[in-house]
């Protein structure tokens, strides 16, 4: 999701005993509270996963439930693979920023497994969502729990400090980066990589299934160790990812209609913590003018949509098709593009964000560094 500056110095790093490893799976279900679904009222499968009910806002974000400390506090987190670091609000954050009240907040005096890591940490947002966003706060260590699972000595980013805009309007409270350790601003491990050293998750891969169908019951859902193959068809295609940062694939080519570009390859990155597919202005131009974009939004017609030119990213000499339906986000009497103009940055051209993933049940897998593809079931 995000390109990050961060200033910090860093003095201690406390680690603790793992625990039993497990597949963890986490649905992703619709508008419910945090209070109603906290992890103390999970339900316990057969299996012995744990799941753990999120909420999909409009299929702008999918987020859910974690605890920090003990006992735990519980915060709604948007699970990013773009970034790599955990953080919430600080209870000592700014009280007249909107960004602090209208979110939870960790209390690290209310935590006895808090351990201050003696660390300031400046944080800026380059591009995404988030883009010219600034945080500032302190760097902490205590237990981390998603669902029945958990990990000691995670150090995340407690924030005292948002720019102004930050937040206010965002359902979640903070942000679990699951990428690459090389992409923390922090210079700490992910949460999931401390999974996999702890020995908590059986396997060092994680998947995502993001339902975009806002009246169907049916959950989306996160994976921790795994995949679910009721919602997936077929078998998985998997990418090697190229540079260990970002979840980094090499794509070949993109089209519409006779329109291509990035014919002879370039870079994309698989973002969950993206709403949409962003692209090089001048593809994104033209996606716009082929499907009949006027001031930002799209005739919502069904028929119209309907009859919406394909888009096929190629990659690996495989076409991932997208239709009007897969790429127009309906948000109440009006319909947008699920495409944004973004420069380059870091030798990357294009995000596949949740448009893409909503079509593609997609598995991230840290022990072979490959990103897999299969056709989600919707």
């Amino acid at each position: 999701m995000y390109r990050l500056f961060v200033t910090m110095t860093v003095i201690t790093v406390i680690n603790f005993a793992s625990i039993n490893a497990k597949l963890h799976r986490i649905p992703l279900h619709k508008t419910y509270s945090v209070e109603k679904f906290s992890t103390k009222t999970m339900i316990r499968l057969r299996s012995g996963t744990a799941t753990v009910p999120l909420i999909n806002y409009i299929n702008l974000q999918y987020y859910g439930v974690i605890e920090i400390g003990t006992p735990p506090q519980t915060f709604k987190i948007l699970f990013d693979t773009g970034s790599s670091d955990l953080w919430v609000p600080s209870k000592n954050c700014n009280v007249s920023q909107p960004a602090c009240w209208k979110h939870n907040k960790y209390d690290n005096t209310q935590s006895t497994t808090y351990v201050p890591e003696g660390v300031t940490f400046n944080v800026s947002y380059h591009n995404g969502i988030w883009k010219g966003v600034k945080l500032y706060g302190n760097l902490s260590n205590d237990n981390v729990t998603i669902g029945d699972l958990g990990v000691t000595s995670q150090i995340f980013g407690e924030v005292l400090n948002f720019s102004e805009g930050f937040l206010p309007w965002a359902k979640c409270d903070g942000i679990l980066g699951m990428g690459y350790r090389a992409l923390s601003a922090f210079k700490q491990n992910s949460v999931f990589q401390n999974m996999i050293d702890q020995h908590v998750v059986s396997r060092p891969i994680f998947s995502f299934y993001l339902n975009r169908n806002l009246t169907d019951v049916i959950s989306s859902e996160l994976i921790l160790g795994g995949t679910d193959s009721s919602h997936y068809e077929g078998e998985f295609t998997y990418f090697n990812v190229t540079k260990k940062k970002y979840w980094q694939i090499t794509m070949d080519k993109f089209q519409i209609k006779n329109y291509t570009t990035c014919s002879e390859g370039c870079q994309a990155i698989v973002d969950t913590g993206y709403p949409h597919i962003a692209g090089p202005p001048l593809a994104i131009e033209v996606i716009y003018r082929e499907i009949g974009v006027i001031n930002d939004t799209v005739n919502c017609d069904d028929d119209y949509i309907s009859n919406l030119p394909d888009i096929n990213f190629v990659i690996g000499g495989k076409t991932f098709r997208l239709t009007g339906q897969d790429y127009i986000l309906k948000l109440g009497d009006k319909c947008i593009p699920g495409f944004q103009a973004e420069p380059p940055f870091d030798g990357i051209e294009w995000i596949l964000g949740d448009v893409f993933i909503g079509r593609y049940y997609t598995v991230f897998d840290m022990e072979n560094d490959r990103v897999g593809f299969a056709i989600a079931k919707n």
